[in-house]
């Protein structure tokens, strides 16, 4: 296999902050399925924007940080990436209580559909790649989604390693649900994003933007959650970021003492 492109370590070093803390193990890896995933996906761009490696890079390498610890699972499901180069327009059409029809339109950052396209503004996939922390990640929800979607639908259930991972899994999702719908109604600043409270497909994305952004925030105040996302992701980003820090604030000790 040819080399990794130097400039595609520039765009990783520069818009997924993950990479820096992964082992070098774990960094080959990112780089080989970012590969795959960028040659086997449908690339295409719309509202002007052109289409450049960066964009390939930056959108494959957090797709498939999600999945660096699940076998042969670069999203079978999805076979297209479109790109805008900011927030678009989409029609929506919903159901009130009453049963009547509403149409109209909505602004959106990101979008999962089944068996077809993933589509993400650029302008929020860049910032959110590169502000690690803020706990949103536009391309960490969509692909959430995706995962959750593998079974045909978005439930909040993605397909877990084992018969037996599913009581806590729900368990967990349970408790959470109720917890963050009580802090929504009142108006209460919590580590999951609000919009996790909508659906349990939607708490599942919200969940996997705070384990990945907010790991230490999310294992102190959410123990139960982050257990079940940890093993199911078969990562510990809290455990990643820590080590980077005691190696960091090590190596300045030493350069301080020379």
């Amino acid at each position: 296999m040819a080399p990794f492109p130097e400039a595609w370590s520039g765009y990783l070093e520069a818009n997924v902050p993950h990479y820096r803390y992964l082992s070098e193990t774990e960094r080959e890896v990112l780089q080989g399925d970012l590969r795959v995933f960028i040659a086997e996906k449908h690339w295409e761009a719309f509202g002007g924007l052109e289409l450049t490696d960066e964009i390939r890079v930056t959108i494959a390498a957090q797709a498939c940080l999600l999945t660096l610890c699940l076998p042969d699972n670069l999203y079978p499901n999805v076979r297209s990436i479109y790109v805008y180069p900011t927030a678009y327009v989409a029609p929506e059409r919903t159901v009130g209580p009453d049963g009547v029809v509403t149409e109209g339109e909505s602004v959106r950052l990101g979008e999962a559909w089944h068996g077809g396209p993933v589509v993400l503004s650029w302008s929020d996939v860049k910032s959110g790649g590169q502000i690690l922390g803020d706990g949103h990640n536009v391309v960490f929800h969509e692909f959430a989604h995706q995962l959750d979607l593998m079974d045909g639908e978005v439930d909040g259930y993605p397909r877990l390693h084992e018969d037996g991972d599913y009581p806590r899994w729900q368990a967990a999702m349970n408790d959470e649900w109720a917890f963050l719908l009580e802090q929504a109604e009142q108006g209460r600043a919590t580590v999951l994003d609000h919009y996790g409270a909508t659906s349990a497909g939607e708490l599942f994305a919200v969940a996997t933007e705070a384990f990945f952004e907010k790991p230490r925030q999310l294992h102190e105040r959410h123990p139960q959650l982050y257990q079940v996302l940890k093993e199911y992701y078969r990562q510990d980003p809290r455990e990643r970021l820590e080590a980077a820090s005691l190696i960091f604030t090590a190596e300045s000790a030493e350069a301080a003492d020379e």
